[in-house]
């Protein structure tokens, strides 16, 4: 790590008045239990103790930091490893162990595969279906293949069967004993939920049946779903991790989607020919009949203001598109020139003009194109420099609404934040944890402490504040993105503490970093990284694309900011001390400071100083 261009100050008791009132102590925070199973072969522990004592791991005697703290790494090879942490200090010693243990070993499933022998063990008809590939979760829709295992007896002719509608379609021998087929779904496939029947044939007859262990879903779509919720979003794929898999961006309620699958308590959407998504199912009403698709003709569009009133400090302007229903949609962003693309599905042009409005101020023009038969395209240009946010809507039936917040503007050149609305959120919280620090500090009061003096020090500069939670309460990450809109913030922060996994080294891994969603925030979360890095802290990176639930909305800009790692012990002593946490703050409210400087509405062009 860089050397931190501060200095540290430390005031404390006397060692020997300490001693004489505290025994030795030994904090173990990893493992967090006794005994923990793990299937790797490097595990970082962590612990703290008086930050006079020494400090050993399994014998090794490892560093003790000012905040107490020691950490190290294990490899285990064992199918059970001892952990033994010891601490020392004046003739005092303690001692505790911990366990590391392997998962077990897992029973391999095995297959005999059959054998043609002669005599009586050759007469011997039989199918058995296997311990198959087929996903119990599975609703098999069009163009989805399903595939069909079983063991039987070689050299025979083996079909299966799929309801009444699928019947003795042969499989084929791949090797002696070993049966498969791929069932590809047609269109339309009625619906059908039960086994699959699996029949064995001799010359004339049917000698042998049997049906699979699991039960299959299949046919009865596509079928039409509605958006239910105000919070529903679609996925990329079914890749998922930590944060969910990848989105598209979120879906407004009642809209109308083409259901073709379901997977793993998702359902398949079909965009267009070329192109699917996923929603999780607790977002969909499904319909009981299927229409067959009809073409939906966009109709004119018009660019018009909204009232300062309606969304408050900002102003916006709106882009409304005339639709037969409510189709789905995804938008992006573009930067230099600033610009939103809007992707209607199900959508053939028919708009024949636009109304351009003077008084949309913030729209330089609206541009379409009909990228597919189905599929329309709109590219919306900006006037100012910066992205504010914008959201897309649905009015009586089919009318889009694409709302664009145009700049807040600035009221006094030397204070930029005056009266600007911004809200900061403290990560993690109550039942939530975050990460852990060596000393056995939790994120969520790291996020908490540091949040509260960015609040301080904004009102400070003279803004208005929105605080997501101000007490050790858990909230929902859906609950924080209704308090920022519900108090009409501008703009939002929210402050976390990074941590690395298991198998890494705590003290190689180090430094600040900034994370966004949408291109379109990228200049802020650059800004407020560039902010933290004047802190001497390493570089961590600024990182795009992050699927974290609050860099997701586009109608405000938002930032997540890791401002060290509580994991490493040395950038934990920063993280502890109200020093370091307000100089933090600081950079934060400076690097806001920039970005309106830079990006909002000044009142008189006469004070702007950026260009």
């Amino acid at each position: 790590m860089k050397k931190i261009i501060f200095v540290l100050f430390y005031t404390s008791l006397s060692y020997s008045t300490w001693a004489q009132y505290n025994p030795l102590t030994l904090g173990i925070v990893i493992p967090e239990q006794d005994t923990v199973e793990y299937p790797f072969s490097r595990y970082r522990v962590s612990a703290h103790t008086d930050p006079n004592a020494q400090a050993f791991i399994n014998g090794k005697k490892v560093q003790v930091y000012s905040s107490g703290a020691f950490v190290d790494m294990i490899f285990p090879t064992e199918q059970i490893t001892a952990i033994e942490f010891m601490v020392a200090l004046d003739g005092d010693t303690v001692k505790q162990t911990r366990y590391l243990m392997k998962p077990s070993t897992s029973q391999e499933l095995s297959s005999e595969i059959v054998e043609l022998h002669s005599g009586e063990e050759a007469k011997k008809w039989f199918i058995q279906p296997t311990l198959d590939p087929l996903e119990p979760d599975k609703w098999y829709g069009p163009g989805d293949v399903i595939p069909i295992l079983a063991q039987a007896t070689p050299g025979k002719n083996l079909s299966y069967s799929i309801s009444g509608h699928y019947q003795n379609i042969m499989m084929h021998e791949t090797n002696p004993g070993m049966y498969e087929a791929y069932h590809k779904v047609d269109t339309y496939t009625p619906l059908f939920e039960g086994p699959i029947e699996f029949s064995l044939k001799g010359k004339w007859l049917t000698r042998s049946k049997a049906s699979s262990f699991e039960t299959i879903k299949v046919g009865g779509l596509p079928i039409i779903g509605l958006v239910n919720n105000s919070d529903a979003y679609l996925n990329i794929g079914l890749g998922s991790d930590r944060l969910g898999g990848a989105k598209y961006g979120s879906i407004f309620q009642g809209v109308e989607l083409t259901i073709v699958g379901e997977q793993n308590g998702l359902y398949k959407v079909i965009l267009s020919p070329s192109l699917h998504a996923w929603i999780p199912k607790r977002f969909v009403d499904l319909k009981q009949t299927f229409d067959l698709p009809s073409q939906s003709l966009s109709g004119n569009i018009r660019i018009a203001a909204i009232s300062e009133k309606a969304v408050h400090s900002q102003g916006a302007d709106v882009i409304t598109v005339s639709l037969p229903k409510r189709l789905p949609y995804i938008t992006y962003t573009e930067s230099d020139p600033n610009r939103i693309i809007v992707d209607i599905f199900g959508a053939t042009s028919n708009t024949n003009w636009k109304i351009l409005l003077d008084e949309a101020s913030g729209i330089d023009e609206v541009r379409w194109v009909q990228v597919d038969d189905d599929r329309l395209r709109l590219f919306i240009d900006l006037t100012h420099k910066g992205h504010w946010g914008y959201f897309v809507e649905y009015g009586w039936r089919g009318q889009m609404r694409i709302v664009v917040k145009r700049p807040p503007v600035i009221e006094e050149a030397l204070m930029p934040l005056k009266n600007r609305i911004i809200a900061v959120d403290a990560g993690h919280g109550g039942r939530n944890k975050g990460a852990l620090g060596s000393t056995g500090v939790m994120e969520k009061e790291v996020a908490l402490a540091i949040s509260k003096k960015l609040e301080e020090l904004l009102i400070e500069a003279g803004a208005k504040v929105i605080m997501t939670r101000t007490d050790d309460s858990y909230l929902y990450m859906s609950e924080r993105a209704k308090i920022v809109r519900a108090n009409h913030a501008e703009l939002l922060v929210s402050i976390h503490a990074n941590s690395i996994g298991y198998a890494t080294d705590p003290r190689k891994i180090s430094g600040t970093g900034a994370f966004y969603k949408h291109m379109a925030y990228k200049p802020l979360a650059e800004i407020i990284y560039n902010k933290m890095r004047e802190l001497g802290l390493d570089d961590y990176g600024l990182t795009g694309s992050f699927n974290f639930t609050l860099n997701a909305p586009t109608d405000f800009p938002n930032v997540l900011v890791e401002t060290a790692f509580l994991s490493n012990p040395v950038e934990e002593i920063f993280l502890l001390d109200p020093y370091y946490q307000r100089r933090m703050a600081q950079q934060i409210v400076e690097g806001l400071e920039e970005y309106y400087t830079r990006y909002a509405h000044w009142s008189n062009d006469s004070l702007e100083v950026y260009n």
